[in-house]
């Protein structure tokens, strides 16, 4: 538990199209303390090209602290964004968790159950278990039905945390 929170981390493949409204409509549902990773297409440098990413050792310190993983990205091709998969990679290498932890997965894009494997072994080296995924088409908006699964898929995985930490803030 984090300063006698639950702690939700959101990670976004995009920060563009319906990915980070996505991840907006989870963490509304939930209470503090939370964080929202947006990893976009664009990496920057200075000098010669170098594709080390800048938030990845922020963002695997997040997944260390956090009792609760969301994780929204569109598929490209088949599979999710560079940044996202080299962030899967990095906490796949990582020291084994301490402590349970709960995801929610959401794709963008049609349903191909391979595209998320990475995605899926990111949450076994966390620690977390997958306590649900969520399929949506990248065509078109966000509709009130899909905003609603989105919000009781968040919700699953916070219940799952508290269900550990029923003495966490807020009660």
């Amino acid at each position: 538990m984090h300063d006698g929170y639950i702690f939700t981390i959101g990670i976004c493949g995009s920060a563009s199209g319906q990915a980070p409204a996505c991840l907006d409509a989870m963490l509304t549902a939930l209470p503090p303390v939370k964080r929202a990773a947006l990893l976009g297409e664009v990496l920057l440098f200075v000098g010669p090209p170098c594709f080390d990413d800048p938030l990845a050792d922020l963002i695997r310190t997040d997944i260390a602290d956090a009792e609760v993983l969301l994780i929204v990205t569109p598929l490209i091709g088949g599979g999710i964004p560079a940044r996202l998969h080299a962030l899967a990679r990095a906490v796949d290498a990582a020291p084994p968790p301490t402590r349970p932890r709960f995801a929610a997965l959401v794709a963008l894009g049609p349903q191909h159950d391979a595209a998320l494997s990475p995605l899926r072994r990111l949450c076994a080296a966390a620690g977390a278990t997958v306590v649900g995924e969520f399929w949506l088409s990248a065509e078109g908006g966000l509709n009130d039905a899909a905003r609603q699964h989105l919000a009781d898929l968040a919700r699953a995985a916070y219940a799952q945390a508290r269900n550990l930490a029923p003495e966490a803030l807020p009660q």
